[in-house]
């Protein structure tokens, strides 16, 4: 099994740097001068960012509507009323200053503004790529803007939102993946994360890895450039993520970081092989009911998982101990190397300060049971190995 075909396509325009953010209101001005704003709750006008882009738009003419209060996997309610302010005061641009869930909510505000239907239509699962009843999609979006702040998801880079439904029976965390969605720029100044806290910033370094890890643990082979290069960013993410931990002005490491970061769930990266979303199906579950940092669930899924499926393809955990720990696999079997790389990820997270269990991070074990059967609700899934309900929950309870 050999590389898969692809047709790669990745239009977003990157400046990367220190000062970059400076350029903001030249990059949106092709493009209009009415501009909703999407931004956090606190971080971003507490660390002066936020006056600087806005004296930026200002000074170049550029009207904006605030849309703060953008939290933590963005809901729907938040992407439903942004598009309808997009649609009553005419914006021409939708820029999102902060982390991946800023620009993950002004992806679907921008989308759900140019639709005639109910944006959340066509929010789906990986394992169904348009929703069965509807098959609807986004043909148009208006132009997007990303000024990023933190490095974990890339979403700053890639052409997928993310999305919480959290009303009342329902809740539901689905993403629309859709060429329309890739921001117009990217801005990546890697200042601007120098303030990002302590917490934060080893989430985000989780974040990144276990999406390199969703596109190297997959059952394709004969993929060594597209292994090496996961590899390599993986060793990165390891060698800087305790320096911006204890130096957190450290530019070089958070430049590095946020490179890696803007990679991680690229196109660039996913085509070629075929994916492990199994981790990710789980975490949407268990954040889909609580405010648990996507990083940080990510972090407590990943292993649970890991430790679960290692014997269904040990070569390649094997692999993964050997080219990214230095495990010295002599005298080892496969299953034993790839066991002691998947310790020393967690080990890693650990002395990040990430905690060790869902518990230790506030989630409560009474959810599993719910989230296991929403998990497998399209499905079994999994590219390793065929993953159900049952196996969720096991799942979920090894990372309990």
């Amino acid at each position: 099994m050999g590389m898969e075909n692809f047709v790669l396509w990745a239009p977003t325009k990157v400046l990367f740097g220190k000062g970059q953010v400076d350029n903001v209101a030249a990059e949106i001005l092709p493009y209009g001068k009415r501009v909703l704003f999407v931004y956090g709750q606190k971080h971003l006008k507490e660390t002066g960012v936020y006056d600087r882009i806005t004296r930026l738009l200002k000074a170049a003419g550029i009207a904006w509507i605030d849309y703060g209060g953008c939290e933590p996997n963005p809901r729907l309610s938040y992407v439903q009323k942004g598009a309808e302010t997009c649609r009553r005061e005419k914006v021409e641009f939708v820029l999102a200053a902060g982390g991946g869930s800023c620009s993950d909510a002004a992806k679907a505000i921008a989308a759900a503004a140019k639709s005639d239907f109910d944006i959340w239509q066509a929010f789906a699962d990986f394992r169904r790529p348009v929703p069965d009843a509807q098959k609807k999609a986004p043909s148009t979006a208006l132009p997007i803007g990303v000024v990023i702040t933190k490095s974990a998801t890339g979403s700053e880079f890639d052409l997928t939102s993310v999305v919480t439904k959290r009303e009342e029976p329902t809740y539901e965390k689905l993403l629309l993946m859709n060429p329309v969605l890739y921001p117009r720029f990217a801005i990546c100044d890697p200042t601007l994360a120098f303030t990002v806290p302590r917490d934060q910033t080893a989430y985000g370094v989780a974040d990144m890895m276990s999406h390199y890890f969703e596109q190297y643990f997959g059952p394709s082979t004969g993929c060594e450039h597209l292994d090496r290069m996961k590899e390599g960013a993986i060793r990165t993410a390891i060698a800087r993520g305790p320096q911006v931990v204890n130096e957190p002005t450290n530019y070089d490491a958070r430049a590095d970081l946020m490179y890696v970061a803007m990679w991680s769930c690229s196109m660039q990266t996913i085509t070629g092989v075929i994916p492990e979303w199994t981790s990710h199906f789980i975490e949407h579950e268990i954040t889909a009911v609580t405010d648990l940092q996507h990083g940080l669930g990510m972090a407590l899924i990943f292993p649970a998982w890991m430790r679960y499926v290692v014997e269904k393809n040990p070569a390649r955990f094997a692999r993964f101990a050997e080219r990214v720990w230095d495990v010295d696999r002599k005298g080892k079997s496969d299953v034993k190397a790839g066991i002691e790389g998947i310790e020393k990820t967690v080990q890693f997270w650990k002395s990040l300060g990430i905690p060790a269990t869902l518990t230790q991070a506030g989630v409560s074990k009474s959810i599993f049971p719910k989230a296991a059967k929403q998990a497998a609700r399209f499905g079994t899934m999994g590219s390793v190995t065929p993953i159900n309900e049952s196996d969720v929950l096991k799942i979920l309870e090894l990372a309990g």
